[in-house]
């Protein structure tokens, strides 16, 4: 073989195997982009809202211990009932907000239970933004032990920020989605903030690098202004102060301590930092156990698991701008308030159809899991769920 041909097989298998060590390097992180971009697909959603760890980065949460078991009571829930003025079919709402999972708990009873669309009782179900209220919990801890002051600033704590939009807020504010950082929340837009932090998850990149990026835009603590990343803030402040991970501490802090029946795990970016404002994956009934922890003011068989101060702090609307009002939401530290709340009613919520509602005066948690395409519509998902659990509510007595 001639000095020529020799060349150019080697070079020829050189290339080859330049590409396949180039397609092999990247394949994951091209996987993880492609289902990013399919994870929302109407063929799609409801499986990958159960198997999001197939694809992303991924810490896992080890339940040990004895499980908290409820008993059980079935009742059926209202045919119906009443939003805007109109009488909804509860099937019918059930269907259209496409549920996997609906699970009604009274004192300690479970009065209905049920799986959809074609979903299992053991499915790790996405938590999105239910997260954030996990977090809160956890930091409660940290303030109950004297290790954070919710009065001083994000700098104080993370010195790497101050130069950034967080820099001089009072965490106090960061916990209330008052921090006035610029964000934009927009899931319909393909260059949000929210969806480039899609895409950090998915390449590769570093949260805790996008956070330092982000500039004010108003002045904080005047105005509530939901920002997904404030919680990633509150969960690098966990980090320093505890030097643990934040699967660590919710290993450590509460599936260790109230029961938790299933196995969860955490997504995080690819250097390891937990997707803190949206990345848990628990089964139903494990957050019906987190539910019953709010539900009780923190105290899990005798034991205060998260003092009741901070409970009450984490769902008391401090400012003006935060409160309920007859048409409008309102919110503590990351946890929501719904419309004209009661005392002691309050929920967890995320993006798609994920709650976890608790209303304390009757005693009940409700966890509802949804892969709801159309939960930004005009009927206004959140506020027609809420009216839905009020019914729930309502039969139960």
């Amino acid at each position: 073989m001639s000095t020529l041909l020799k060349f150019i097989k080697g070079s020829f298998i050189a290339l080859i195997a330049t590409v396949v060590i180039v397609v092999a390097f990247n394949w994951q992180s091209a996987n993880r982009l492609y289902s990013v971009i399919s994870l929302f697909d109407d063929a799609l959603i409801v499986n990958n809202f159960s198997h999001m760890k197939d694809v992303f980065f991924n810490k896992k949460i080890v339940a040990q211990g004895k499980p908290f078991n409820f008993s059980e009571a079935p009742k059926p829930f209202p045919a119906s009932f009443t939003y805007r003025d109109k009488i909804i079919n509860s099937e019918a709402f059930l269907a259209r907000r496409a549920t996997t999972a609906l699970l009604v708990i009274k004192n300690d009873q479970i009065t209905f239970e049920q799986y959809y669309l074609g979903t299992q009782s053991d499915d790790k179900r996405i938590s999105w933004s239910m997260a954030k209220s996990f977090v809160s919990i956890l930091f409660g801890m940290q303030v109950d032990a004297g290790n954070i002051d919710i009065e001083k600033t994000v700098g104080f704590y993370l010195p790497e920020l101050a130069n950034s939009g967080y820099g001089n807020v009072k965490i106090k504010h960061v916990l209330q989605m008052s921090s006035g950082v610029k964000w934009n929340e927009d899931y319909h837009d393909f260059f949000s903030d929210i969806n480039k932090m899609s895409r950090v998850l998915a390449i590769g990149g570093s949260l805790d690098q996008m956070t330092s990026e982000l500039i004010n835009e108003s002045a904080p603590g005047e105005a509530f202004h939901y920002v997904s990343m404030d919680t990633h803030v509150i969960s690098m402040i966990l980090r320093r102060v505890s030097g643990q991970s934040l699967v660590e501490l919710i290993q450590q802090n509460l599936w260790n301590t109230i029961g938790m029946e299933s196995d969860a795990f955490w997504l995080t970016d690819s250097q390891g930092a937990e997707f803190a404002l949206g990345g848990l994956n628990v089964t139903t009934r494990d957050y019906a156990r987190f539910g019953r922890l709010l539900l009780n003011n923190g105290e899990f068989n005798g034991k205060q698991i998260v003092s009741a101060q901070w409970i009450k702090a984490a769902t008391t609307p401090e400012a003006e701008y935060l409160k309920p009002q007859a048409d409008k939401l309102g919110y503590g530290y990351q946890i929501w308030l719904p419309p004209q709340a009661q005392q002691g009613e309050f929920f967890c919520v995320g993006v798609y159809g994920q709650y976890i509602y608790v209303n304390q005066q009757h005693n009940v948690v409700i966890v509802k899991n949804s892969a709801d395409l159309g939960f930004l519509d005009a009927l206004n998902s959140k506020h027609e769920t809420i009216a839905f659990f009020r019914e729930i509510v309502a039969s139960l007595e």
